[in-house]
């Protein structure tokens, strides 16, 4: 009796592996069959590149400008989904696998690769073939992409309704302060990145949180340089910053409840920069083009965070911009 259990529980497993073996041959026949079809008889058809789009914002700003690099680098048809975000954003159009007449699943039927460090430079993908490629990870360094710098800052052309916002309010800050671009004043666009980056997630990561006497290095820096400056500033920890800085007479505090495209918009249009910490500033002091200064201490040292910096995070900041602590 014990005997005749075991062979059915044997059956059963055997089944169900075989069945799932089954089944994953059928999706992946399904989803590649026409690409392995083609590559088998020699016909001719584009090669691709796949990146998996993830996280905020300005993360996949640096993800989309990562696959726009390579693809560029080595003549691939660039897949950018249509609900990936950025194409709601910025002057980025979908190129899907339907458009190619392929299954939207086809980015599965290549090997992914995937970054060692999350913000630094690999340098092994530059040695990839030009063949149908996937990337996995954050690829947050301008190494990737500084040889087509000016084909990025196209494709990161902000849609016309957020322009549009953003002029407006730069407009009504100009207004309320009585400032001007041509009357001597000095705009600078400050981004305070401190709400979720103290949650505990975070804290345990490794991030830091620049602190009140960096905020006050950096505008005196701006301050000592510039004899009329008005300091513009954006963040998510309204209630922080307010207590910090909040008072000064040639700072001006937007209101919360701006989207955060609009906010980088508006930042963006301003002379120069400070940034706190994280990849949503970096890009603001990108698009502006200014002066930039930065938080010196990104990450505690030893941290999982650090793990994933060049030594120096010299592959990480934008040539040209000023650490200061």
């Amino acid at each position: 009796m014990a005997g005749a259990v075991k062979w059915k529980i044997r059956n059963v497993v055997l089944g169900v592996l075989l069945g799932s073996i089954c089944l994953y041959t059928y999706h992946y026949l399904s989803r590649c069959g026409t690409i392995l079809w083609q590559d088998c008889m020699g016909i001719n058809r584009p090669k691709f590149l796949c990146v998996d789009f993830h996280g905020g914002m300005a993360n996949q700003m640096f993800m989309y400008a990562f696959g726009l690099s390579m693809s560029m680098q080595r003549n691939l048809e660039y897949i950018v989904p249509k609900d990936m975000m950025l194409t709601e954003i910025f002057n980025i159009t979908p190129n899907t696998f339907e458009d190619h007449r392929y299954h939207s699943g086809s980015g599965i039927c290549t090997h992914q690769e995937e970054d060692i460090l999350d913000c630094g430079y690999d340098s092994r993908f530059e040695k990839l073939p030009s063949k149908d490629l996937s990337f996995k990870g954050y690829f947050q360094s301008w190494k990737y992409w500084i040889r087509y710098e000016k084909e990025v800052r196209k494709a990161f052309t902000f849609k016309p309704w957020i322009s549009e916002m953003a002029d407006k309010q730069i407009r009504n800050i100009m207004t309320k302060r009585n400032a001007t671009y041509n009357d001597g004043t000095t705009f600078i666009g400050v981004h305070v990145r401190n709400g979720d980056y103290s949650n505990k997630h975070f804290a345990e990561f490794g991030y830091r949180l620049a602190p009140a006497s960096y905020l006050k290095n950096a505008m005196d820096f701006f301050r000592n340089r510039f004899n009329k400056v008005l300091f513009i500033v954006c963040t998510n920890d309204l209630n922080w910053t307010s207590q910090i800085i909040g008072k000064e007479k040639d700072i001006y505090l937007t209101p919360a409840g701006n989207p955060a495209p609009v906010d980088m918009a508006l930042l963006s249009l301003t002379n120069h920069t400070v940034m706190t910490v994280g990849t949503y500033g970096w890009f603001i002091s990108w698009l502006t083009r200014g002066i930039t200064i930065h938080y010196k201490y990104p990450y505690v040292i030893g941290s999982d965070f650090s793990k994933q910096f060049h030594s120096n995070y010299s592959d990480h900041f934008y040539p040209g911009w000023i650490a200061m602590e």
